[in-house]
């Protein structure tokens, strides 16, 4: 009878196992998820423009690193093959912002030729929630504008679409050291800049990456 259970247990015992291995190896054979594009570019002259009316990113040179991000990442995958200097737009807009009052986003895409201007308004932008605790993590809103025929875009179903972006496992002495600090947000600037990037074409949401990251 002993021997009977021990042979029953063994071979319960393999069947799981089994299993287990059945799922894991179907886990890393699958492809990860795909995030689809919220909104496919025309390939037209076209301009990316932060702006930062809120005042949230210091220093405010951070707006060109994620307005070269984004354009770098544009140009790369060809989902435009015109695009204008994001310096240029900074200037337009530094040189004709007058007494508060800003120019329309379709007005600084004409000072520079641009038939469409992907527009990012900045909602927030920190390293730390109490001046310890690394917590880098940056919000902000998308508009694309066509500035030929001053209309939105995209998106058309709300006012703006919103994109965040964090950094992950950061050591704590990088937002007490000056030299660190500038760095770290450099990097939060190129993430957000990388996660705009993402609203106009397909890409895989790292599903098996964010797994292998947690081991």
């Amino acid at each position: 009878m002993k021997i009977v259970v021990l042979i029953f247990a063994f071979c319960s015992y393999l069947i799981l196992s089994s299993c287990n291995i059945a799922a894991g190896v179907s886990y890393i054979i699958s492809s990860d998820p795909e995030q689809k594009a919220k909104y496919t570019l025309e390939d037209v002259r076209t301009v990316v423009f932060v702006d930062d009316q809120r005042n949230v990113m210091h220093p405010s040179r951070l707006r060109l690193v994620i307005a070269d991000k984004i354009t770098e990442e544009l140009l790369a995958l060809k989902l435009v093959t015109t695009i204008v200097s994001p310096k240029d737009i900074m200037r337009a807009s530094a040189s004709n912002d007058k007494y508060n009052q800003p120019l329309p986003i379709a007005e600084l895409g004409k000072l520079v030729d641009a038939e469409v201007v992907i527009y990012v308004e900045m909602e927030s932008f920190g390293l730390t929630n109490d001046g310890q605790t690394a917590n880098p993590v940056a919000s902000c809103s998308i508009r694309v504008i066509n500035s030929v025929e001053n209309k939105r875009l995209f998106p058309i179903d709300k006012a703006a679409d919103y994109v965040s972006a964090n950094l992950k496992r950061v050591n704590p002495h990088r937002v007490t050291s000056d030299s660190e600090n500038r760095k770290l947000a450099a990097e939060l600037a190129v993430e957000l800049g990388d996660s705009i990037a993402k609203v106009f074409y397909d890409h895989n949401i790292g599903r098996l990456g964010e797994q292998l990251n947690r081991k």
